[in-house]
């Protein structure tokens, strides 16, 4: 019988990438809560209305890009392509804005994307990232990049570097598409053939294009903060000044602009020379005309959103979850012992494993010594008669026969070393 195989673009998380992605998700709920925000869950699928009008027909991944369908109602249907769409729709519709003043998110889940597939890039994806809405001021779009990079930092990824740029508002941006346009016209055939399609429909995405070629017509492309006008110019100036305060390093890349068009002001990303290419690791900037766009309120916001399977790339050490007590039990009249001793443990928040079946001795270390757990309690039928077990220490590789009293207190302390 043939084996029915994933989805092309698709990945089964396991082993040691399941361990992975369970840190890298218990980190940014300690850093992202330490912060004030909350967590928030949207539906995994959406109007397809929602993301035409919030993403932008022009860009790519409404063009190309998105899982759409027709459901047995006959309406058309997306499957989340990211999320800062979603939160907002649900900020707006459960009137959100009302009931606080400044509203801190945080969110975890799958995104779906009809793209290529590479290394750290599939069709399903997982994202972690923020939302702050109600807030127009730089220094939270400064204390926004300074968290995301705590964030980096804290799972022990190196090599980090911290890109800006400002995208200005509406009228300042349809200048600088005017300006950029004058300038790319006489390259236009030189360009790559997506890049000529977006100069009729979005411009600015030129910048963006990952092409050698094009990337060298753009190199000496006119900047957009010449474009800005007097008051975004000051809120960007700002931006830097409370970066520096954060003590967060960066570089101002005039190219930069994000791939969606609901970004306007402040935008940044964060990468690392360890992912070739495609080297952003997380992204984001600030969004004041989306919720307008959306829900007629003029509600400022700023967010960032990083593909957890690309962070999981960058994790060449990271603490792992392993239990931390194996139970080695010898002879059918222990087990029972044994499960008590387990479920006393647990109940203590203590993480325990032991064999179901009988084994021998050597077979017992040797799956404990796989397991990579810190200590090992080996009760047999003359450690039951005498009301002890021996508490084997395997980074220290002592042992030791006590009351298991006096070893509960030794295992409880141990745990917080």
């Amino acid at each position: 019988m043939k084996i029915i195989k994933a989805i092309r673009g698709t990945k089964d998380i396991y082993g040691e990438e399941s361990e992975k992605f369970t840190y890298v998700s218990k980190i940014a709920q300690e850093i992202f809560e330490t912060y004030g925000y909350s967590y928030i869950k949207t539906p995994i699928f959406e109007d397809t209305e929602l993301f035409k009008r919030g993403i932008g027909e022009g860009t790519d991944v409404v063009e190309k890009e998105m899982y759409t369908f027709l459901d047995k109602g006959e309406r058309s249907i997306t499957l989340r392509p990211e999320n800062t769409a979603s939160i907002v729709r649900a900020y707006l519709e459960n009137g959100i804005y009302a009931k606080e003043d400044i509203s801190r998110f945080y969110y975890n889940g799958s995104m779906f994307r009809y793209e290529r597939p590479q290394a750290g890039r599939q069709r399903e994806f997982n994202q972690i990232g923020v939302e702050v809405l109600g807030e127009s001021s730089p220094i939270l779009d400064a204390e926004v990049i300074a968290m995301s990079y705590d964030f980096l930092s804290k799972l022990g990824i190196s090599d980090l570097e911290v890109k800006i740029n400002s995208v200005g508002c509406n009228e300042s941006r349809e200048n600088y598409r005017n300006t950029l346009l004058n300038y790319l016209e006489p390259q236009k055939e030189n360009l790559c053939e997506d890049c000529r399609n977006r100069i009729d429909k979005n411009p600015l995405r030129v910048l963006d294009c990952k092409n050698d070629k094009c990337k060298e017509i753009v190199k000496n492309a006119p900047s957009i903060i010449d474009s800005l006008d007097k008051d975004e110019k000051e809120h960007y100036e700002n931006v830097k000044k409370y970066l520096n305060l954060f003590n967060i390093s960066y570089i101002e890349d005039s190219r930069l602009v994000r791939g969606l068009d609901y970004y306007s002001s402040t935008v940044y990303e964060i990468v690392t020379n360890k992912l070739g290419a495609q080297g952003a690791v997380l992204g984001g900037g600030r969004y004041d005309s989306l919720l307008k766009q959306l829900g007629d309120k003029d509600i400022p916001a700023v967010g960032f959103a990083s593909g957890v399977e690309r962070i999981m790339m960058l994790l060449d050490d990271f603490q792992k979850s392993n239990p931390f007590i194996y139970i080695a039990w010898i002879g059918e009249n222990v087990k029972e012992e044994a499960i008590k001793i387990s479920q006393i443990l647990r109940n203590i928040g203590l993480k325990t494993c032991i064999e179901y079946n009988e084994r021998g001795m050597k077979s017992h270390m040797k799956k404990a010594n796989k397991l990579g757990v810190k200590y090992c309690i080996i009760i047999g039928e003359d450690e039951v008669s005498k009301n002890t077990i021996i508490l084997k220490d395997f980074e220290n590789r002592t042992q030791e026969e006590l009351s298991f009293t006096t070893a509960l207190e030794i295992l409880k302390d141990s745990r917080f070393l």
